[in-house]
């Protein structure tokens, strides 16, 4: 037996199916079927249905139909409302302002390093790049840019919360 399955084992051994599903269900990076979740959650299909129905009736997961499939994946708002309370519970508000400002004097390196004002700006420049490699790196850039743009707007809307109603 592998290091790798005897943590599956272990994972399975210790967490619930409803979990194992939820664990899978919330972290794909694009949609997928039951099938798929079941699988990777080590859950039956039958079980697993139950508790993606769960999860969709809770806004924890997103239900659609790709090419006549139907797959589930996160759910955008609730994905960020968690990540917004993982702020406000890891960190106080100065250490909110300090990380907004790492973050913004971040996205302002790429604009002044470019010359340009937004990552599709920055993707436009990839385009006419002299070399593969200098490509590579602007479109990574560009990848991060929007990285940090997200995480920015996450500190900033905590740093607007009610700080005396957040349990």
């Amino acid at each position: 037996m592998t290091d790798s399955t005897d943590g599956v084992s272990a994972w399975v051994d210790h967490t619930s199916a409803l979990d194992r599903v939820r664990s899978i269900a919330s972290t794909v990076s694009e949609p997928r079927p039951l099938q798929y979740i079941a699988n990777e959650a080590q859950v039956s299909e039958t079980t697993t249905s139950e508790y993606l129905a769960r999860l969709v009736d809770l806004h924890v997961l997103q239900k659609t139909s790709r090419e006549g499939e139907v797959v589930y994946s996160p759910d955008p708002l609730y994905t960020r409302l968690e990540t917004i309370r993982e702020l406000l519970t890891e960190h106080d508000q100065e250490e909110l302002v300090k990380l907004r400002s790492a973050l913004q004097s971040q996205l302002d390196d790429w604009r002044e390093e470019y010359g340009v004002e937004s990552p599709a700006d920055l993707r436009t420049q990839a385009a006419e790049s002299e070399t593969a490699a200098r490509a590579r790196k602007i479109r990574k850039d560009a990848q991060d840019w929007e990285l940090v743009a997200y995480r920015l707007s996450l500190v900033e809307e905590a740093i607007e919360m009610d700080w005396e109603h957040i349990p």
